[in-house]
C-alpha cells in the first residue's frame, strides 16, 4: 500500500493566524507531496484548509499527515480521500 500513487483530498482544521498556511505547506513539501489546489474557509478563530494533491505516494502522504499532527497550529486532520482517476490536463487556449 505504501507504493500506491494517486491524488488525495485532505482537509485540516487549523488555528486562523499568520504563518499557519506556510507551515502546513512546508510540511507537504518536506515529504514531496505537491499541492494541486487549496481552499481556506474561515471559522471564527479557526480555519478549514482543503487540499487536493498532485499524484503522490501513499507513504509520503502518511508521513505528511504524521508531521502535520505534530504542528501546534493543526487542531484536527479531518478527511483523507484517495482521488481515483487521471489528473486533469490543462486546457490550452
Amino acid at each position: 500500500m505504501d507504493d500506491l500513487q494517486t491524488q488525495y483530498y485532505i482537509s485540516l482544521d487549523v488555528n486562523d493566524q499568520p504563518g499557519v498556511l506556510a507551515a502546513v505547506a512546508t510540511v507537504f513539501g518536506r515529504f514531496n507531496v505537491s499541492i494541486r489546489s487549496m481552499e481556506q474557509v474561515g471559522l471564527s478563530d479557526q480555519a478549514r484548509l482543503v487540499f487536493i494533491t498532485h499524484t503522490a505516494r501513499e507513504a509520503d502522504v502518511q508521513a505528511t499527515l504524521a508531521a502535520l499532527r505534530d504542528l501546534d497550529s493543526v487542531r484536527r486532520i479531518g478527511v483523507l480521500l484517495r482521488v481515483i482517476g487521471p489528473e486533469p490536463t490543462p486546457v490550452e487556449s
